[in-house]
């Protein structure tokens, strides 16, 4: 599919452009140019090009330094929304560091500054977007710079969504709808209402979901916002599609890809081929689903946006398994796991954790430098006697202890990387030899499936391939633990939801609850983390498999001297689960890894109904 370069306009656009061509003076038609590509949601990115050099001629004419600054920004976003990061990043590192050592608390500075935090999450480079995010905000709160301050708060938002924190997400993107509500910036940030709609449906709240994208819908129709419109009309049709009300989301589902292709935008263009990709699914129209989902592939390789290949492989996987294209399904689920542990490891929790801490630090010392600014103005060559002479002693300290340290440390460094060295080799040879053989009996026996005759052997060859399939995930599983020099509680958590997203397929009917709340992430040795992972995922197979429940409730926590983990269904319980000694072989390993462990577990009643399993350590 190409992108479309038609004219999206409306009438605020027309209205703009006929202040342009009115314009008396050059100072005039570059003020109405800027505030033009201010409007830039509700045009093509094409014409914000063309303004933008416009703008960017006449700034260099007048010698007008910040409009030139203006224009360039507005020059950026244009190879943004083409997916140009290249141009993005050399446009910024023209203007960026000039601004911040100049004026870094202009409103420019925060454009520039969270526009590259977009490229960034566009790179899944999510630790150093939400670095600049927080910063941005910082110097949004000081020079109380309303609009700047919801944008920045949406850009964190989106970042922990990224990451699968739906409910920090929520509680910036609430933050954001407070601070614009009723005011003459929310026609500006409506993306907040369809990214807190988005959080809503992952956390299976659909009442919320959809109230919050029909506002979105509704203001974006209001305010003639095009790409906001686009986006919550897609999430408004997945929705309908969800309550299989397949025939009222097939009008919203068109004109959001219609108004994504007027815009020109391959991000969202890409993401409401993958809805339509869905809906095709749903309205068992596999064929024409692979077809959408290979088209939209298309251009992900074509504008380099990887960031969207976890969801068309997820639609795609779908699509095939639904066409009976196993092999094709088991090739692209291979592809999607591997992207999913790849992002994990750029973007870990504890990182991401650190970057909030710095933040609220950075926050609270400038609240002190600002109290204690007009205190400070005497004996500064006494201070700083003491100071340098403080410091000289440190130093003196400093490289007296790091002297005998220094061969301890080489020799205990020498180990350690001796044996990292040893465990990722094990892990490679793994990867490499007895996951690919295990991948390909999986895809022969799915194969050799197709011309079994006799149903007992079809039986057969369909226990083969999912005991094969199953050596593929068990080897996943103890790859993962093996390449890592420990494992923190979180790490544990995105596994489990990993593990989830693997099997909810399955169990059509029933819904999973994670709630986490981890105060202090707690590091487990690579055994202890393999063997807490496959004590949770039995106990979660268990209820799936006997239980008869509709939902199950994960809460995993974390304190400081205490962390507990604890998964509780609705369905039929057990007889005695205080005393239960049997259970068979599942319930005897459970307890033997916890005891290896040296945790706690215990099974008690869940009330109403349903059985609660609690692991839980204290660490001194």
């Amino acid at each position: 599919m190409t992108i479309a370069s038609a004219s999206a306009q409306t009438v605020v656009v027309n209205a703009l452009k006929e202040n342009i061509r009115t314009a008396k003076t050059p100072g005039e038609k570059l003020t109405a140019i800027l505030s033009l590509c201010e409007e830039n949601d509700s045009f093509n990115k094409d014409t914000l090009y063309f303004y933008a050099l416009q703008a960017k001629k006449i700034a260099v004419q007048q010698k007008n330094i910040p409009a030139l600054h203006w224009a360039s920004y507005y020059e950026a976003n244009s190879y943004y929304r083409k997916n140009e990061l290249d141009s993005v990043a050399s446009i910024i590192q023209q203007h960026l560091p000039v601004l911040l050592q100049k004026d870094s608390a202009s409103p420019v500075s925060v454009s520039f500054l969270l526009l590259e935090a977009r490229c960034m999450i566009r790179k899944q480079e999510f630790k150093e977007a939400l670095s600049n995010d927080y910063r941005a905000l910082n110097i949004a709160e000081l020079k109380k710079d309303t609009l700047n301050q919801i944008r920045a708060m949406a850009a964190i938002g989106l970042v922990f969504v990224k990451t699968g924190d739906y409910n920090g997400a929520l509680s910036w993107f609430g933050k954001g709808i407070d601070m614009g509500e009723g005011n003459r910036y929310r026609n500006k940030t409506i993306y907040l209402f369809t990214n807190a709609a988005v959080c809503y449906n992952n956390l299976s709240k659909y009442d919320s979901a959809e109230q919050f994208v029909l506002k979105a819908v509704q203001y974006a129709r209001a305010s003639e916002n095009l790409v906001d419109l686009s986006n919550s009309l897609g999430m408004y049709a997945g929705q309908l599609m969800d309550s299989k009300k397949y025939a009222e989301a097939e009008k919203p589902l068109r004109e959001a890809l219609q108004v994504s292709e007027r815009m020109g935008d391959p991000n969202d263009i890409i993401s409401n081929m993958g809805a339509l990709g869905i809906y095709y699914y749903d309205r068992n129209l596999p064929e024409k689903g692979i077809d959408i989902s290979l088209k939209a592939l298309d251009m992900i390789n074509k504008y380099q946006l990887n960031g969207k290949l976890p969801f068309i492989y997820d639609v795609l996987a779908k699509n095939y398994e639904a066409a009976g294209k196993f092999r094709q399904q088991g090739e692209i689920l291979k592809k999607l796991v591997d992207i999913q542990d790849s992002t994990y490891e750029k973007n870990s929790a504890d990182a991401i954790s650190e970057l909030k801490i710095k933040f609220e630090v950075q926050k609270k010392e400038n609240t002190i430098i600002r109290q204690q600014l007009d205190l400070v103005k005497k004996d500064y060559l006494i201070y700083a006697s003491v100071v340098v002479f403080i410091i000289a002693i440190c130093i003196a300290y400093f490289v007296f202890s790091s002297y005998k340290k220094r061969q301890k440390l080489r020799t205990a460094m020498a180990i350690a990387t001796a044996e990292e060295s040893e465990r990722k080799r094990i892990a490679a040879n793994l990867h490499d030899n007895l996951g690919a053989y295990a991948a390909s009996i999986a895809s022969n026996v799915n194969r050799l499936s197709f011309f079994a005759q006799d149903s007992n052997a079809a039986l057969v060859l369909k226990e083969v391939s999912n005991n094969s399939n199953a050596i593929v995930a068990d080897l996943s599983d103890t790859i993962w633990a093996l390449k890592k020099e420990s494992l923190a509680l979180t790490a544990v958590s995105d596994r489990l939801k990993i593990f989830i997203q693997r099997v909810q397929p399955g169990y059509p009917s029933i819904s999973f609850n994670i709630d986490e709340d981890i105060v202090k992430d707690h590091l487990l040795s690579p055994s202890q983390g393999f063997h807490l992972f496959q004590t949770l995922q039995e106990a979660i197979n268990n209820a799936l498999k006997h239980s008869e429940c509709k939902h199950i409730h994960i809460q995993v926590k974390g304190i400081e001297k205490e962390w507990e983990i604890s998964i509780a269904d609705d369905g039929t319980g057990m007889k005695d689960p205080v005393n239960n000694s049997g259970g068979g072989n599942g319930l005897f390993n459970m307890r033997n890894r916890a005891e290896e462990g040296g945790w706690k577990i215990e099974w008690k009643n869940n009330i109403p109904s349903g059985t609660k399993l609690i692991i839980q350590q204290s660490v001194s």
